[in-house]
């Protein structure tokens, strides 16, 4: 497959001028508690991961759906599965990707 990626970086971008380019990240321990707040996650991916995730956040977004969601779990001998692009090592947690509609972001620093 070939990319023909040519996209300008600058600053007007609707989404960067609309501010509602925002993502929500949380953090659970194994019982299921959130430990956002004191904890830190890290994300490594290879150039090919980083193509074929992109593209398949590309492809989601072109076809958005409020709830849709994807769980990317990590590779055993049993079972390596690909998913939205990309391979997780054996080591890695378990990542879930969804479709949230969100506020701008300036309405989570409101009181």
């Amino acid at each position: 497959m070939k990319y023909l990626i040519d996209i300008e970086n600058d600053e007007n971008d609707d989404f960067e001028r609309l501010a509602d380019n925002v993502g929500v990240l949380q953090v659970f321990d194994s019982n299921g508690n959130e430990i956002t707040k004191s904890s830190k996650v890290s994300l490594f991916l290879s150039k090919n991961a980083l193509i074929g995730l992109g593209t398949e956040l590309i492809r989601l977004a072109h076809n958005y759906k409020e709830g849709r969601h994807y769980h990317l779990e990590p590779a055993s001998e049993e079972m390596t599965v690909q998913t939205l692009g990309v391979f997780l090592t054996p080591d890695s947690c378990e990542l879930i990707v969804g479709c949230s509609d969100e506020k701008v972001i300036d309405e989570y620093f409101k009181d």
